[in-house]
């Protein structure tokens, strides 16, 4: 791992297009509250671009988080990839040490980190978890519980062709449920998670029918803007206990750090209540 440069330290995010992204105001965050000096930068480039910043520009830079719509096009300019970018399909964190770049994914455990802090008492050998979307999130939620040993793994889409892609990757190892018996055999499960866009800001309301659900029902929507969606104040209103996405977008961004840097910045409310505030 580089020794950390304080002088010259520079991260940054790729994507387009870039107007939203929370990204620099947490990393900008945490570089002020550990004393480093540096920079985040948000490298907002088409394709086109990605070639002249992973060719020419990258150098310069500790590291980059990826974002829409270059998770995929970026496999091709890695020295190195992780198992878990591998399986997941996507690459949102690039390391760059001793000239080379390593791709990685840290959605998968970002994601596990803070569904751990939201249930310290989750009984893995027996859950029985449902998976909501079949995109890039799914895999790596679908991921976090295999690494675990999970008890059964149930999958849903509204669209059923996309599931074929996670068959290929996921082969045997996890169930598929028909979109249109969602709600009728929602009494199954320990845990619903949310990894479609449904429910986000100038999306459509997305929600379910609780009225079968099995006690002590958990509801995680990936979603955090809104902090509330309509599927969370839905199951909250039921006596679920529920979580937004914000738990994960700042754990996987705290295990970029891990990558970069060689530590991994605590989530505290400060920072939670922080993010918040910017949304």
């Amino acid at each position: 791992m580089n020794s950390i440069n304080q002088n010259n330290l520079k991260l940054g995010i790729i994507g387009y297009p870039l107007a939203h992204t929370l990204s620099p105001k947490i990393h900008e965050y945490w570089l002020k509250l550990h004393g480093i000096s540096g920079a985040y930068e948000i490298l907002e480039v088409d394709d086109g671009g990605l070639d002249r910043l992973l060719c020419d520009d990258v150098y310069q830079y500790r590291g980059l988080n990826v974002t829409i719509p270059h998770k995929v096009s970026v496999f091709k300019y890695m020295d190195e990839v992780s198992e878990s970018a591998n399986i997941i399909g996507a690459i949102n964190c690039i390391t760059v040490e001793n000239s080379k770049l390593i791709g990685s994914n840290t959605d998968a455990d970002g994601f596990m980190d803070g569904l751990l802090a939201f249930d310290t008492n989750l009984d893995f050998r027996n859950i029985n978890v449902l998976v909501i979307g079949a995109g890039g999130a799914s895999r790596a939620v679908i991921h976090s519980f295999l690494m675990k040993s999970s008890g059964q793994i149930t999958v849903t889409n509204r669209s059923p062709d996309r599931l074929e892609s996670l068959e290929k990757v996921f082969d045997g190892k996890i169930r598929y449920m028909d979109w249109k018996k969602l709600n009728e055999n929602i009494s199954e499960f320990h845990l619903i998670i949310n990894c479609t866009s449904q429910g986000m800001q100038g999306k459509n309301d997305f929600s379910l029918n609780f009225s079968s659900m099995r006690h002590g029902l958990s509801v995680i929507d990936l979603v955090y803007n809104p902090l509330e969606t309509k599927l969370l104040a839905e199951a909250k209103s039921h006596g679920c206990r529920v979580l937004n996405g914000m738990p994960m977008l700042l754990n996987q961004a705290a295990l970029s750090w891990k990558l970069w840097l060689g530590m991994k910045p605590d989530i505290t409310d400060e920072i939670i209540r922080f993010v918040e505030d910017k949304i």
